[in-house]
């Protein structure tokens, strides 16, 4: 078993995190994973500890402590693949087939029962479009219109 250890600042070393958990018990392996195309921190680590029951104290003792200013989420960590939807990345929010038409035009993003107003072309959401400072599109008024002749 393993610690996750979430919204951890960008700027905490490896041995931050170590003192962290070292009252806990003796810490077996720290890594900070590193995001791949910049080498900078993702904010998160994973922490082993000598045995399951000071890897569960620690969490306890742990949970919500701050660390730089931050709050620590700490769990258990999930093994990989198993932690449910992610975001990003294959099998995302509606990415699958199920074995209907294929045809991507006309595929919705999966979020049934939501309507797109992504571009203001929607009558029911004309009250909240008249108080934005955007123009919309395709619509254009004498403001607008003097705004797109200079």
């Amino acid at each position: 078993m393993s610690i996750f250890v979430g919204n951890l600042p960008f700027r905490a070393e490896r041995e931050d995190v170590i003192n962290l958990f070292a009252p806990f018990g003796e810490v077996l392996n720290c890594s900070l994973p590193l995001e791949r195309d910049t080498g900078r921190k993702r904010g998160f680590a994973f922490i082993e500890m000598a045995d399951e029951a000071i890897e569960s104290k620690a969490i306890d003792g742990l949970q919500g402590t701050e660390l730089m200013g931050r709050p620590l989420r700490i769990n258990k960590a999930e093994p990989r693949g198993s932690g449910g939807s992610r975001r990003g990345g294959r099998g995302g929010y509606g990415g699958g087939n199920n074995g209907s038409n294929s045809s991507n035009a006309n595929k919705s993003s999966g979020a049934e029962g939501w309507e797109d107003r992504s571009y203001g072309n929607s009558s029911d959401n004309s009250e909240y479009e008249n108080g934005r400072s955007r123009r919309k599109r395709g619509v254009s008024n004498e403001s607008n219109a003097s705004n797109e002749t200079n």
